[in-house]
């Protein structure tokens, strides 16, 4: 049998102001929270035994827990304990089974589970790492293997890497392993002194993977999907589309969004549930969540709109800007480039100078 831990409790700072007012693991993809596709993956590997580490925020994912019918035990922590200790916590709350399955909650991948666990127990060493190639390995663990898929080392964040395999935040351990944690890190602590003493074996993912740890890879992955899985567009049955709206796909329209006549959505654009595209408005690449309206002779590209935003008529968002949630602006706004408004605001006035945060 297989336990599960999803490690889901950090602040995502490098995600703000999205991040300010909803917890990484519940950022949508393609209309649903990437958590979603996680507890997918487990459900088709028939893993039960769930367990999630919450901190930051944790009773909007308690709730979203709730809300689907999930059954999965809860460990809150009352102050921040890193991943590895995170997982000596709920070691020490629960009775798990001798293979532990870790998932961070904020990495997408279409892993298939259960071939992850058949190479963990083939290979027959108390860790298994999952690794996966990425264009910039700098960002990331970097995983030296020997030719039989065997760790050798695990470099943090290196300048000149030497490798292009990455830690993509996919563990398999022996309980073992997690009875004698010692350190706040997996990366930094567990895994440098599990080299002394035992065999790391590495699976190579050849999928897709994204870290949403900033607002460009958050961008990216949805694209990314997009043109994947949607390259003619996706239109919910519960969305109304008007006969006279244009729409270039791929797009995302989810359930309950009203796009108006005479209003453009072009290629690589999300919309969530329940928004409204007014008449005469265009939104291109770009992601609007859940509960947002936009008035009528808007222009929109490439820009990151969180929940329960209100944009008036006949306003400007240039590329790079986020709005964090409900943010209201005020009819005829134009923010330019790489414009960051926190949550809660109104604009009144129209932002000219490139990379302002309005706080």
């Amino acid at each position: 049998m297989v336990s599960a831990i999803l490690l889901a409790g950090g602040y995502a700072t490098r995600l703000r102001p999205l991040s300010l007012t909803k917890p990484k693991a519940l950022f949508p993809v393609l209309g649903k929270p990437i958590i979603e596709y996680i507890l997918e993956g487990l459900q088709r590997a028939q893993i039960e035994d769930i367990h999630f580490s919450l901190r930051v925020m944790y009773s909007k994912i308690n709730d979203y827990i709730a809300s689907k019918g999930i059954k999965a035990k809860i460990a809150v922590e009352s102050e921040p304990l890193g991943d590895a200790g995170a997982l000596k916590y709920v070691n020490s709350l629960n009775r798990l089974d001798d293979t532990i399955l870790v998932v961070y909650g904020d990495i997408y991948s279409e892993v298939d589970f259960n071939d992850f666990l058949k190479f963990h127990d083939e290979h027959e060493c108390p860790i298994t790492i999952m690794g996966t190639k990425v264009e910039d390995p700098r960002r990331y663990g970097v995983l030296v293997t020997n030719d039989d898929d065997k760790l050798e080392e695990i470099i943090e964040k290196p300048k000149n890497p030497v490798s292009d395999i990455v830690n993509a935040g996919v563990y398999a351990f022996k309980k073992s392993v997690l009875d004698k944690i010692d350190g706040p890190s997996i990366s930094k602590n567990v895994l440098p002194k599990a080299l002394n003493s035992m065999c790391i074996s590495v699976y190579k993912y050849d999928g897709i993977w994204a870290d949403i740890g900033v607002p460009r890879d958050y961008m990216r992955l949805n694209i990314e999907l997009l043109s994947k899985k949607f390259p003619k567009g996706f239109i919910s049955t519960e969305a109304k589309v008007s006969e006279k709206a244009e729409l270039t796909p791929p797009y995302y329209i989810s359930e309950d969004s009203i796009v108006t006549e005479n209003s453009y959505i072009d290629s690589n654009t999300v919309l969530g549930r329940r928004v409204r595209v007014d008449m005469g408005s265009y939104v291109g690449e770009s992601i609007i969540m859940d509960d947002v309206e936009i008035g009528m002779s808007s222009y929109l590209s490439g820009v990151i709109v969180a929940d329960k935003c209100k944009i008036g008529k006949w306003n400007r968002i240039s590329e790079g800007t986020i709005l964090g949630e409900e943010v209201l602006t005020y009819d005829g706004i134009m923010c330019n480039r790489d414009t960051i408004i926190l949550p809660n605001k109104e604009v009144t006035e129209s932002i000219y100078k490139e990379g302002r945060i309005i706080l």
